[in-house]
């Protein structure tokens, strides 16, 4: 707990009219196979404080495709992993977040335009156009009005010409294709991607009061030959201080 105090429940059998019997070796033993279990893995040493979630669960947090934004999903277990870090004081923290280009190129431009189409609303309604907000919002409705004048702005060499060389007005699928394709993925973008995953983690955290003297940021990963298995993720890596 916070004062550093482990409480064990060790159950022992055997005749104390053995001359063998001895506590002692029993209680050793346990006593550090635990030490080394809270070196090695304090995230299962932590499952019961977390919920009794497995050490697989409570060891990393889980992001959408393209996106930096905690899911409510995910908020959820951080609160978890909070609690545990403010009952423990002797702990730190270190968040590495993950991205993969070969997995995550074509999410990341849907989102880019998600957040033109975003900066166009706000433009259109007299804000400040060209900054992500994420508390705009765009309906299913108001999406292809939206579109469409993102797709009058954009300076595209490939938009089809009419007879008299002007743009030609597409369905809202065909200029979403061609806005993604017009689209470019900077090297330093993945990097990028993977560092905010780790900031969003560490920043949410520090807002339920987890001392940020004790939230580490590591070097970020950019997996590029992501198997199957692999999803979007920031690793929790605890450490006693």
């Amino acid at each position: 707990d916070r004062h550093g105090v482990i409480d064990l429940d060790l159950p022992v059998s055997g005749s104390i009219n053995d001359p063998q019997f001895s506590l002692g070796g029993v209680i050793w033993k346990v006593v550090s196979n635990l030490i080394v279990k809270a070196v090695t893995a304090p995230f299962s040493l932590l499952a019961s404080a977390l919920g009794g979630e497995s050490a697989a669960g409570a060891s990393h947090v889980s992001f959408a495709l393209g996106s930096a934004d905690l899911s409510g999903d995910a908020r959820a277990s951080l609160d978890k992993v909070a609690a545990a870090l403010v009952e423990r004081p002797q702990l730190t923290l270190t968040i590495v977040g993950e991205s993969s280009g070969e997995r995550e190129r074509d999410a990341w431009k849907r989102q880019r335009l998600q957040q033109i189409v975003r900066a166009e609303k706000r433009r259109a309604s007299g804000g400040a156009g060209g900054r992500p907000d994420p508390s705009v919002t765009v309906s299913a409705e108001e999406y292809p009005a939206l579109l469409k004048e993102v797709y009058k702005r954009a300076d595209l060499d490939t938009k089809p010409k009419n007879a008299l060389g002007l743009a030609k007005d597409l369905p809202t699928a065909e200029m979403e294709s061609l806005l993604l394709a017009g689209i470019t993925v900077a090297d330093s973008v993945m990097p990028q991607l993977a560092v905010r995953r780790a900031v969003a983690v560490r920043d949410y955290l520090a807002s339920r009061d987890v001392a940020a003297a004790r939230l580490f940021l590591g070097a970020p990963k950019v997996v590029e030959a992501a198997g199957a298995d692999w999803a979007p993720r920031a690793a929790l890596d605890l450490a006693a201080s």
